[in-house]
């Protein structure tokens, strides 16, 4: 994450200071593999040895709820049937982490330049708010979109940033960690 920023993101003259990783762990009753909330919590401690003082992990938390909700189409073989209990995972307080941290960082100018990787338009206030109220901090935007894939970067956010920028799949390879993090037991596993 802090190559792919590095490397990938910032001009090669711009001073990366820190990334900030808004995250929530994943829940196993959520997940199709049960090895992916492990996983995670692999990535995110390789993170943190890899990168101690130039990544910082901020986590919020995953809710989940068993609402019922209407079904689009009738399903054939139950024509009476209107509604359906579905697992509905909300993450929570990740992007008013975000959103917080955007604000308080240009009110205590913390930074010159704060680039935002989401494509959430839950972000747009803190975005228009920063660039009204602190129009000397340059704002970054990007998002990892394909090059093939019919999404942009959201419009509600990059017209308050002052540039934004697609990442496409091969800058997510070329910035991966290490298959061994240095000075640790940590191995990538076989999958992500």
């Amino acid at each position: 994450m802090f190559a792919l920023f590095r490397d990938h993101v910032l001009d090669p003259e711009a001073d990366l200071v820190e990334v900030r990783y808004y995250t929530a762990p994943v829940l196993g009753r959520m997940c199709d593999d049960q090895e992916t909330p492990q996983r995670q919590r692999r990535y995110l401690q390789a993170l943190r040895k890899m990168y101690p003082t130039q990544i910082t992990i901020i986590e919020g938390k995953i809710i989940a709820t068993t609402p019922f909700q209407r079904l689009v189409k009738p399903i054939a073989e139950a024509p009476d049937l209107q509604m359906v209990q579905v697992y509905d995972f909300n993450e929570k307080k990740t992007d008013v982490n975000l959103a917080a941290d955007l604000i308080a960082g240009a009110w205590t100018g913390a930074c010159d330049q704060a680039v935002v990787c989401s494509n959430d338009t839950d972000l747009e206030a803190a975005l228009a708010t920063v660039r009204r109220h602190h129009p000397e901090i340059r704002l970054g935007l990007v998002a990892p979109i394909p090059g093939d894939d019919h999404r942009r970067i959201s419009t509600d956010l990059s017209r308050h940033a002052h540039w934004s920028k697609p990442l496409s799949p091969v800058y997510l390879r070329n910035a991966q960690l290490p298959e061994h993090i240095p000075h640790s037991a940590l191995r990538k596993p076989e999958s992500w």
